[in-house]
C-alpha cells in the first residue's frame, strides 16, 4: 500500500515507537499515579518526562502547563466548554477550522445564544488581515480559534498575526495544532495563544490515545470532566492546580510511552524539511496531470504537505476508490471534518475533495506512482475497473 493519508494519522510510526510500546506493554503498563510500587512510580516518571519533552518542543518552559488527554477532540472540548460564555460573547473562527472546534461551539451557541463569526478570506483564500482588523473593531472578539495548518489544503494560517489583533480586545486565543505541533517550529510566547492543542498520532508520530493542550500560566478554565485523579481522593472536588485540575481517569500509559519515544525521535528526523521537499515534487507532478483541479495554500511559502484535488467526471469518493482498487494508493475523500472551507472551495459537484497528505516516510517514488495513476484516470484508462461496483461502495 502507498499510504498518503498522513493528515488523518501519520503511518507508519518510527520503528523505535513500536519497539518501546511493545516492551512497555509487556513490562510496565500499570496505572500511573495510583500506586507507590516501583512500576507505578516509573510510569509516573515517564509521564513527567513526556510533559518536559512537550514543553521543550514548543519552547514553553515556565510559560504553560501541559494537559494530557486521550484525543485532541477531547482537549478542544475541555478548552471550549471550560470558558465562561455569555449571550454577549463573540467568537471568531477561521473558515479552515475542524469540526472538533466548530461543533462544540455550535452546541454552546444553541444553548447560550452568543455570536459566532467567520474570519474573512481574500480572493486567494488566505486570511484577509485588514478585513479581520476591521471586523474586530466593529464586533470585538471574546474568543478566536485558528487552526495552525489546514487539514484540507495544507495552508499554514497567519495565527500569530491574527492573535496579535485579537489580544487588543483581550480575547481568549486558541490555536489548534493538530496538524502542526512537531512539524512547524512553534514558540509558545510569540504565538500569543492562550491554549495550543496537539494530537500525538499526527505530526508528532506517536500512537492514538495520547494528545492534549498547553495552557498559558494564569489562564483559568472551569472543570468540565471530573473523576478519579489518584490525588486528594478524600475530597469530592477536583484538584485546583494544573494540570491535575483538567485530568481525570486512568491515563493510557502505553500510548504516552509511544508519544514519549516519538518526541525523542523527532529532532533528528527534521520532518518539516522532508515534507517541504516532497510537497514541491508533488505540486510539480500534479500540475502536469490534464484536467486536474488543485486546491492548495495561497502561496508556496505557507504550504504544508497536504493538498486537495479533484478529477472531472468523478466524485472525490469515486476517484479515491479507483486509486485504492487499482493502484493500492490510500488517500482520503470527502469533507475532512472541516465544514466551512468547502463552501469557499466550491467543490460541491465533487462531494468534497480528494486529499493527498504526505509524511516523513513518504517516498519520491510513491509520488510518481500517484501522478501516473491520476494521469491514467484523467485519460479514462479504466477498462479493467468495474466503475458501477465502485460507485456502489462510495
Amino acid at each position: 500500500m502507498i499510504y498518503l493519508d498522513n493528515a488523518a494519522t501519520t503511518f507508519p510510526k518510527p520503528e523505535c515507537v513500536y519497539t518501546a510500546m511493545d516492551a512497555f506493554a509487556r513490562t510496565s503498563a500499570v496505572n500511573a499515579g495510583r500506586g507507590a510500587y516501583k512500576a507505578a512510580r516509573e510510569a509516573g516518571e515517564m509521564i513527567r518526562q513526556t510533559r518536559e519533552r512537550l514543553i521543550s518542543l514548543v519552547d514553553a518552559r515556565e510559560q504553560a502547563s501541559v494537559v494530557l488527554t486521550p484525543s485532541v477532540t477531547i482537549a478542544l472540548n475541555q478548552i471550549i466548554y471550560g470558558l465562561r460564555w455569555t449571550e454577549s460573547s463573540v467568537a471568531y473562527v477561521s473558515p479552515y477550522e475542524h469540526n472538533a472546534v466548530l461543533r462544540p461551539l455550535e452546541l454552546l451557541r444553541r444553548k447560550i445564544g452568543f455570536t459566532v463569526k467567520e474570519l474573512p478570506l481574500a480572493e486567494d483564500l488566505s486570511i484577509d488581515l485588514a478585513e479581520t482588523e476591521r471586523l474586530f473593531s466593529e464586533a470585538p472578539p471574546s474568543f478566536v480559534a485558528v487552526t495552525a495548518v489546514s487539514n484540507v489544503t495544507g495552508y499554514i494560517l497567519p495565527a500569530e498575526k491574527i492573535f496579535r489583533l485579537a489580544k487588543k480586545y483581550r480575547a481568549f486565543t486558541l490555536l489548534d495544532g493538530a496538524q502542526a505541533v512537531g512539524l512547524l517550529k512553534l514558540h509558545f510566547a510569540s504565538l500569543r495563544a492562550d491554549a495550543l492543542t496537539f494530537a500525538g498520532h499526527k505530526t508528532l508520530y506517536g500512537p492514538f490515545g495520547a494528545a492534549g493542550f498547553f495552557l498559558k500560566n494564569g489562564v483559568d478554565l472551569d472543570v468540565v470532566l471530573a473523576g478519579g485523579t489518584g490525588s486528594q481522593s478524600e475530597s469530592l472536588e477536583m484538584p485546583r492546580t494544573m494540570p491535575g485540575k483538567m485530568e481525570c481517569a486512568s491515563k493510557d500509559t502505553n500510548a504516552i510511552c509511544g508519544l514519549y519515544t516519538a518526541l525523542g525521535w523527532l529532532p533528528s528526523a527534521r520532518t518539516l524539511k522532508r515534507e517541504q521537499e516532497l510537497t514541491s515534487l508533488l505540486m510539480e507532478r500534479l500540475e502536469g496531470v490534464e484536467g486536474i483541479v488543485l486546491y492548495r495554500a495561497p502561496d508556496p511559502s505557507c504550504q504544508a504537505g497536504i493538498v486537495s484535488l479533484n478529477m472531472p467526471g468523478f466524485t472525490c469518493g469515486e476517484a479515491a476508490a479507483i486509486l485504492d482498487a487499482k493502484y493500492d494508493i490510500a488517500v482520503r475523500a470527502g469533507h475532512h471534518c472541516a465544514a466551512l472551507i468547502h463552501r469557499h472551495l466550491k467543490d460541491g459537484a465533487f462531494k468534497g475533495t480528494l486529499r493527498v497528505s504526505l509524511g516523513y516516510f513518504t517516498q519520491k517514488e510513491e509520488i510518481d506512482r500517484l501522478a501516473e495513476a491520476l494521469t491514467a484516470i484523467s485519460r479514462d484508462d479504466l477498462k479493467d475497473i468495474d466503475l458501477d461496483a465502485l460507485r456502489g461502495l462510495c
